[in-house]
């Protein structure tokens, strides 16, 4: 390459490398063959310790390079994104409709009154019906709590389930076969129903089947799934205990948070789904994200963890994702006084780094069915069966 520089000229030479300057001047400036093996070999080294991080340690990798590498999404997507926040009471559902024509959905689940009466389960059914849905690509089940669990037995039924994101304790029935004893059990009768329905769907198509830790992606056609996993000793029995012992804030800690980023033409829209996660002072799910992963992640709709518990939505998460919008799905009359107003609050006062305050909530107890909806554009919009008054 020429020297742009006609002020500088480099010649080499074996004893060193001569550089001669305006004015006649020249310097020789020698080197060692043993400092360039010194730091042949130091390459060497880096190199192979890279080789063995990345093939012999894979999911330290992944981990490794979640931190380090924002995500990305690849290509442009041929359709709109839909994301259905199913009115089923004290529970959650969400249906999500691909650019691609495929579908996902995350939890179903339901308990308590919704706006309408009906049955939750029939709800769900109606939904999938409604929308022509066969068959579901991905299925996320982000804990093992009845309002989550309930009806991923009937979705499987109903469907054809082709990958299945799930929690790693194990159920009452996988106890008993032995399956994974260091981790622990819940031994309900809706997680066993669902895991069941799982080993039948993995029988008659092949689904396969991924457990909730660590780092994982999903990479489609102008849409990406970064999928942040609790880490394995949240199922350990030697770490939650076991069956009763578990305690309820362990069950929802291990809420992975699951980023769906959708390319638009204009901008990248992102959709973070929290299960049942929340802050310090409840489960520390939040917390747990917030001190393994390092992700440059600025999000638009937050599904707000745990029905908009107290502990919910911590200023540490809101400022961290700083979302613009944010959905709770809750039951109307519910028991546990979801949402709670510290959480409310929360949302309400946010000011993001622009001076810009409040994130724009819709609720599930008063809008009813919620559709999140961004075009190929990145135009973002909403649909409710109930319109605000």
């Amino acid at each position: 390459m020429a020297n742009k520089n006609k002020n500088v000229k480099v010649n080499a030479s074996t004893k060193g490398i001569k550089v001669k300057v305006k004015g006649g001047k020249s310097k020789t400036i020698k080197y060692s063959s043993k400092l360039f093996i010194a730091v042949a070999v130091v390459v060497l080294l880096v190199v192979t310790a890279v080789l063995v991080f990345r093939f012999g340690f894979p999911d330290q990798w992944k981990r490794f390079v979640a931190i380090f590498a924002p995500p990305g999404i690849a290509g442009n997507p041929e359709g709109d994104l839909a994301v259905h926040f199913l009115d089923v009471g004290q529970g959650d559902c969400i249906i999500i409709q691909l650019p691609d024509g495929k579908n996902a959905i995350i939890d179903a689940g339901g308990d308590a009154k919704n706006t309408t009466g009906e049955r939750c389960e029939d709800r769900i059914v109606e939904n999938i019906d409604e929308l022509k849905i066969k068959t579901f690509d991905y299925m996320f089940l982000s804990h093992t709590d009845a309002d989550h669990v309930d009806y991923m037995d009937t979705v499987l039924e109903k469907c054809d389930v082709k990958n299945i994101y799930r929690p790693a304790f194990n159920s009452k029935s996988e106890k008993e076969a032995g399956v994974n004893p260091q981790y622990g059990t819940v031994q309900t009768e809706t997680y066993n129903n669902f895991v069941l329905a799982v080993k039948n769907e993995v029988k008659e198509i092949g689904a396969k089947v991924k457990l909730n830790i660590g780092y994982d992606k999903i990479e489609g056609e102008g849409y990406r799934f970064d999928i942040y996993g609790v880490q394995e000793e949240w199922y350990l029995k030697s770490k939650v205990g076991d069956g009763d012992q578990i305690d309820a804030k362990e069950k929802n800690k291990v809420s992975p948070m699951i980023l769906l980023s959708y390319n638009s033409e204009n901008d990248v829209r992102r959709i973070m789904f929290t299960g049942d996660a929340e802050g310090k002072g409840g489960n520390n799910g939040e917390n747990l994200f917030l001190n393994h992963y390092n992700d440059k992640i600025d999000i638009d709709l937050l599904k707000v963890g745990h029905h908009g518990s107290e502990s919910s939505a911590s200023d540490e998460f809101l400022k961290r994702l700083d979302p613009e919008y944010a959905v709770i799905s809750v039951g109307v009359e519910n028991s546990h006084k979801h949402p709670r107003q510290e959480c409310l609050d929360r949302l309400a006062y946010y000011q993001d780094g622009k001076g810009q305050k409040g994130i724009e909530l819709y609720m599930t107890k008063d809008y009813g069915d919620i559709i999140f909806r961004v075009n190929k554009a990145g135009v973002m919009s909403f649909d409710t069966d109930i319109k605000a008054a």
